[in-house]
């Protein structure tokens, strides 16, 4: 059983204005967010770029769930890992300076873990992601969060996660009243520069 996520740290900057954690996706390590941070150009931030705790079966990447069984998958170990990940971040920052990003299966993470947590965020930015849970009866994001920036993206002609999953994320949040935007770029399973400028004006607000 894994004590602590792992994670790359950097810092753009001399003081940090601007806490941002980066999610990968299925397959990606910590350090698979690297190129969008420095494409981001973002300055005065401390970055963190968490790493998931399972090894894939195949390669050397990671993921933030596994298989237990036909249609199980593990998903309390990984909450409790990611809770005491922020526990510590929140002790260190105010809650609103942190930005939360993530994609695709790190973009699940966002929609169902980050919107859950109890003390209101800059800003979730889901990308090519989906929801574990799609029935419409479920509560989709903590009361902390009903003012928080969402902006969901994702490419029109994904081929590895169907656009319409984050359109129906977008349709729940937005019905239960969040602060949600849908940005639809071209291009298939990958983060579109349209969606980069617009998170960084975002952040940089």
């Amino acid at each position: 059983m894994t004590k602590n996520l792992q994670y790359a740290f950097y810092k753009t900057g001399i003081s940090e204005q601007k806490v941002i954690v980066a999610i990968h996706g299925w397959a990606g390590d910590r350090y698979s967010m690297y190129p969008l941070m420095k494409m981001m150009k973002i300055y005065n931030a401390d970055w963190y770029l968490l790493e998931a705790p399972y090894k894939v079966k195949q390669g050397n990447g990671r993921s933030w769930s596994y298989q237990i069984s036909d249609g199980v998958w593990e998903v309390d170990e990984p909450k409790r890992l990611l809770n005491s990940f922020f526990s510590e971040i929140f002790e260190k920052y105010p809650s609103v300076n942190i930005y939360v990003l993530g994609f695709s299966q790190g973009a699940m993470v966002c929609l169902d873990f980050a919107l859950f947590l109890d003390k209101p965020l800059g800003g979730v930015f889901p990308i090519s992601g989906f929801l574990r849970h799609t029935d419409k009866e479920s509560v989709r994001l903590h009361h902390c969060q009903a003012d928080t920036p969402i902006l969901i993206g994702h490419g029109k002609d994904d081929d590895k996660v169907p656009v319409e999953a984050s359109v129906n994320a977008y349709r729940l949040l937005k019905g239960q009243g969040a602060n949600v935007e849908l940005l639809l770029y071209k291009g298939r399973h990958k983060i579109g520069m349209k969606y980069i400028r617009k998170m960084n004006e975002m952040i940089q607000l």
